[in-house]
């Protein structure tokens, strides 16, 4: 799939239609999430308060009781105050182009049961089709934490196992850098 038809002209679908094998999502899911459509896509991260680094309006914040949100709304206006928080909410939206960091939600909830993980629920929806229902999806991670750590365990384990990973592509060994 690419963005140039013959003659260099540039193509902008009207509709993406995902049926493909997994080879071809890997190869080109960024490329369809580029000109894909959505309605809305909402990312919240729940942790002890302990596990929050935050600035600015969002330091004085506090726990009003077992699971407060701290902050819900578009997501660039969220990362300045949780730079260290915001990882995933923001590479949501790099991810989404057609949101963006004004479109997509961000949700900061501080959750006083969370004691030693961090969850991320991530929801995004399309248009309603002809019948009124809308594409959607929902997937949830709970990824272990030490009490008032930023990062989850388990993140630098995927971090490095990524790494592993490029350096075994048979198209282009090695880790390349730009």
């Amino acid at each position: 799939m690419g963005d140039r038809v013959k003659g260099g002209k540039s193509r902008h679908p009207d509709l993406v239609v995902e049926v493909a094998h997994p080879k071809i999502i890997h190869e080109s899911g960024a490329q369809i999430l580029r000109h894909a459509n959505l309605l809305s896509l909402r990312v919240t991260m729940a942790t002890h308060p302990d596990g929050f680094r935050l600035e600015g309006p969002l330091a004085a914040a506090h726990s009003t009781g077992p699971r407060t949100v701290l902050y819900e709304g578009p997501v660039r206006g969220l990362c300045p105050f949780a730079p260290r928080n915001s990882n995933t909410m923001a590479a949501a939206a790099l991810a989404a182009p057609s949101l963006g960091f004004d479109g997509v939600t961000g949700v900061l909830v501080a959750d006083l049961s969370l004691t030693e993980m961090h969850v991320v629920d991530v929801e995004l929806s399309g248009h309603p089709g002809p019948r009124g229902r809308s594409f959607a999806v929902h997937t949830h991670r709970e990824n272990p934490a030490e009490p008032g750590a930023v990062t989850g365990s388990a993140t630098v384990t995927a971090f490095w196992r990524s790494l592993l990973a490029c350096c075994q592509l048979p198209s282009r060994p090695g880790i390349h850098l730009c």
